[in-house]
């Protein structure tokens, strides 16, 4: 229902009745969506499992195609196979919806873990994150067509493989669905309270390496030059700026290093999270972090700052973005109930759409 606030400004009668048809529709086809949610999630798809990854994307491609899109499998030798519709209207604006096929889960969960339901609320691997959210936009399409509303010149619908992992290839993908298009809609779970997220975090990811020299703890320890203990005194330095600007945090979640408890360690390696609001908190970590690394305690001990490839800008909540939470604002007051909107310090592919220069919309999934 979110599309139309980007596809459609209008708030005459006419929309009013939109958003109640398209929620009516989908109230009444809920049986047919946990049933057709039960079947997705009993796939196992994790980021690295291609062969379980391709089967969600032949069947997301296959719904989108009987929906009238245009739609395209994106191969991919190694990774997850990717799908891409587009749906023409015979009016104005373009939207784009962002999903993400791939889930956190390893082989076998599903047959684990299947789906159930209890209450008002369904439990399996996927149901939020995020085959849930990419089955409500299908749905939400799918009553756009019964209504025969067209008022929209395209909708863009892109389900990648490997939202969960830092190994991306479908970056330009991305880049490509959004050229040209008035929002960005991403299909990630609303807020446990129900906000819809308007920015988010920039995050970055680096590996701090240190590269000393072995040596018998016992016969020769002074000819050692011990990596671990070079590597505790980075540790606490490299924390200590943990908030030292609004919004940045840093955590130390993986440390790896030495060989035997007799020998003094040649090499030591720690993995950092880095989370900023602002892109200049990121430099100023990153130059901090450097300055820290010429004062070492260890003599003979090299140290290495590596960072991922995949680092992303934050979700920035611009005017352009906020004009997109107004307008989905009001959609939910025709319907009947308010939604407040929040920053995040997760991540998404909505920090690729907004660093990429384009108003975007994060939490429209369900809430989980």
């Amino acid at each position: 229902m979110c599309a139309q606030s980007v596809v459609s400004q209008s708030t005459s009668e006419a929309s009013n009745t939109l958003a109640q048809e398209v929620e009516a529709y989908v109230k009444n086809h809920l049986e047919t969506y946990l049933k057709e949610l039960s079947e997705l999630c009993a796939i196992d798809s994790g980021s690295f499992h291609k062969v379980g990854i391709d089967e969600v994307a032949l069947y997301l491609a296959g719904r989108m195609r009987g929906l009238g899109m245009e739609v395209t499998l994106l191969e991919h030798e190694k990774w997850g196979n990717d799908v891409y519709g587009v749906l023409h209207g015979t009016g104005q604006g373009v939207a784009v919806i962002l999903g993400h096929m791939d889930t956190v889960y390893p082989v076998g969960t599903a047959a684990a873990r299947p789906v159930r339901i209890e209450g008002d609320k369904v439990y399996g691997p996927g149901v939020i994150d995020m085959k849930g959210c990419i089955l409500s936009a299908i749905f939400a399409i799918e009553a756009l067509q019964t209504l025969t509303y067209k008022d929209f010149a395209e909708i863009r619908f892109l389900c990648v493989s490997d939202e969960e992992i830092s190994d991306r290839h479908s970056t330009n993908s991305i880049w490509q669905a959004c050229q040209g298009s008035h929002g960005v809609l991403v299909l990630e779970a609303a807020r446990a309270n129900g906000d819809l997220v308007s920015a988010r975090k920039g995050g970055a990811w680096y590996r701090l390496q240190a590269r000393g020299h072995s040596a018998h703890a016992g016969v020769e320890p002074e000819k050692g030059s011990n990596a671990i203990v070079e590597m505790a005194h980075q540790i606490v330095e490299f924390q200590s700026l943990n908030g030292f600007r609004p919004g940045v945090t840093i955590n130390i979640g993986r440390i790896s290093g030495g060989t035997a408890t007799n020998v003094v360690p040649d090499y030591a390696e720690v993995g950092i999270d880095l989370r900023f609001a602002e892109p200049e908190d990121r430099i100023e970590v990153e130059r901090l972090w450097h300055k820290m690394m010429q004062h070492k305690r260890v003599g003979g001990v090299e140290l290495t700052l590596v960072v991922d490839p995949d680092d992303r800008d934050p979700m920035l909540c611009t005017p352009d973005n906020l004009r997109m939470v107004h307008s989905a604002q009001n959609i939910a007051l025709q319907l009947g109930f308010s939604v407040n909107h929040a920053p995040t310090g997760g991540i998404s592919d909505a920090n690729y759409a907004s660093g990429f220069g384009f108003p975007a919309l994060d939490g429209l999934g369900p809430v989980g």
